[in-house]
């Protein structure tokens, strides 16, 4: 009689556990912002002196992704496309943007952007020179839902010489960048790393 109970269960178990991976839900199509270690941000914070880090989750519809940064004076658009990069894409992997300056001249900033995925690691470096601000802040999006018709702003790093208070840009400008383009005319000089998504 324990067999045919046992028997019973461990019949219903399986079929369970079959059943689950059938409904198993597809990739959630979404960036967001990792947890760090105490050690990673340790060495983050030794090598640059600005360093986000996006992950991405993505379906088998999405083929491809861009990645650059957009360069803003004032609010208006100065540079549109700097160090584009276009890479194919499988499941998830995670963008890293980071800044550094350099030994030689201290107005000078590399700019590094990377794409890590499970078929290597894409990265473009250039320089850009960065006068000297009073201030400067930076940030991310926690979680942005990825869409390919949406081109999503990632993060940005915000200088101002005024000498008044200065904040962050708003959580709703990641949630809906193009509504909110008047908060970058607050900063003398604005760096937004944007990607794309394409199918």
């Amino acid at each position: 009689m324990k067999k045919i109970y046992l028997s019973i269960i461990l019949s219903l178990l399986s079929f369970s556990l079959v059943a689950c991976k059938a409904v198993e839900p597809k990739s959630e199509n979404i960036l967001s912002v990792p947890e760090l270690t105490a050690r990673e941000k340790a060495i983050l914070e030794n090598s640059s002196e600005h360093s986000f880090l996006i992950d991405f989750s993505v379906d088998d519809t999405y083929k491809e992704m861009s990645v650059w940064v957009e360069k803003y004076e004032f609010g208006k658009l100065v540079e549109p496309e700097m160090g584009r990069m276009t890479t194919g894409i499988e499941k998830n992997g995670t963008i890293i943007f980071t800044t550094s300056k350099t030994d030689d001249d201290q107005k000078r900033s590399m700019f590094n952007v990377s794409i890590q995925n499970d078929d290597g690691t894409d990265t473009v470096t250039y320089p850009e020179k960065i006068e000297k601000k009073d201030a400067s802040v930076w940030g991310s999006a926690g979680k942005l839902k990825i869409n390919s018709t949406n081109k999503l702003a990632l993060a940005s790093i915000c200088y101002s010489s005024g000498n008044e208070g200065i904040r962050s840009l708003s959580t709703d400008f990641y949630g809906d960048t193009e509504g909110h383009m008047d908060e970058l005319k607050e900063y003398d000089v604005v760096y937004l790393l944007r990607s794309e998504f394409t199918k």
